[in-house]
């Protein structure tokens, strides 16, 4: 084990003498860095207990709020039209079923008939070929004749659905003549109104978008070490709000700022959140066996392990932990015993002594 020199600075200060510490060699894990009280003083040190962990505890993270895909509907237009009337704007809480948006389409009038006209052949072809079904089976007239009147009702029902699929390519909505009113097809708010009367759109462009923000989303960025314990299922509240969810995603792969995105389901009974709000996420667990909690800025990386400085009778020992959960002000760790007492100051000068800088 390497052993710190003291020497005197060499001036005094009144009655006493500034002390410093000499360079070391670097230090194994299990290695103890020797300082005395004064020495401690002079660095800054300052500990912290580690104390037992609450039976479920719940560390607070930075996270966003979100629309969720499942719960956004567009409206858009299914082929060229003009806007007549919108019946709703920006910010408008909706039924579904309820107007939106009010198009005149010229070649709707003209689908309708073709519809009308396709299924009345189809009826006529259903009767004509029952009727021979009939005859057929009293001997009256040939099975030739018998086939092609199948063949007649075949052709007719597959003009009906081709006709029915045409008008549908146009829009689903209440239809009179050459307008049709698309509605709202879930209940929620209009996030979206993209159209104005009089207004000319063209097929596929989006007139207005929906949501129903009672079902949101919640965006968690973690680090890898705080993402690896979570499981999907996990409960997620918010600090100061009724609402809450459950852990649906962690994506396997790191974004640019190195963190693991957790996704949340949310559901807010108040109606009080807002896409893009910042909140406070806790994600509650189990605690581990026997883990203890202590300040974040106690734990220290070296070779990608987390570590800490656990004080000694003869000064620090640096120790390597298992970190379970960690946020901005508190780290839940295992691998110490309680009432161990950490370095939560000075942790900089500790670590650089530690490994000879």
């Amino acid at each position: 084990m390497s052993v710190v020199s003291v020497v005197s600075c060499g001036r005094a200060l009144g009655a006493g003498l500034i002390l410093c510490l000499a360079t070391v060699a670097p230090l194994r894990a299990a290695d103890t860095l020797p300082l005395s009280a004064a020495q401690q003083r002079n660095l800054g040190i300052a500990v912290s207990p580690a104390v037992v962990a609450a039976v479920s505890p719940t560390l607070t993270h930075p996270a966003r709020v979100s629309l969720s895909p499942a719960h956004v509907r567009v409206l858009a237009a299914a082929g060229a039209a003009l806007v007549v009337q919108m019946h709703v704007q920006a910010g408008d809480r909706v039924k579904r079923g309820a107007p939106v948006v009010t198009l005149s389409m010229p070649g709707l009038a003209e689908a309708h008939s073709q519809l009308t006209q396709a299924r009345l052949k189809a009826q006529l072809a259903a009767d004509n070929a029952a009727r021979d079904e009939k005859l057929h089976a009293e001997g009256l007239i040939a099975e030739s004749r018998l086939r092609a009147t199948r063949a007649e009702a075949q052709s007719a029902r597959a003009a009906q659905t081709a006709a029915q699929a045409a008008l549908t390519m146009l829009g689903d909505g209440k239809v009179s003549g050459s307008r049709i009113t698309l509605t709202a097809p879930i209940s929620g708010v209009v996030i979206e109104s993209s159209a104005e009367p009089g207004q000319r759109v063209d097929a596929g462009m989006a007139l207005a978008k929906l949501a129903d923000l009672s079902k949101l989303m919640l965006e968690i960025p973690l680090s890898p070490a705080l993402a690896r314990p979570l499981a999907v299922g996990q409960r997620v509240t918010l600090v100061g709000s009724a609402a809450s969810g459950r852990v649906t995603t962690l994506l396997p792969q790191v974004n640019a700022a190195q963190s693991v995105l957790v996704r949340a389901s949310l559901v807010d009974p108040q109606g009080l959140l807002r896409a893009g709000q910042s909140v406070e996420a806790m994600i509650e667990a189990t605690s581990a066996a026997q883990s203890l909690a202590i300040p974040a800025v106690a734990v220290v990386w070296q070779n990608a392990r987390p570590f800490v400085f656990v004080q000694t009778a003869g000064g620090f020992a640096p120790t390597p932990v298992t970190l379970i959960r960690q946020n901005a002000r508190e780290a839940e760790v295992t691998g110490l015993a309680a009432g161990s007492r950490v370095a939560v100051k000075g942790v900089a000068a500790l670590k650089a002594q530690w490994l000879g800088e």
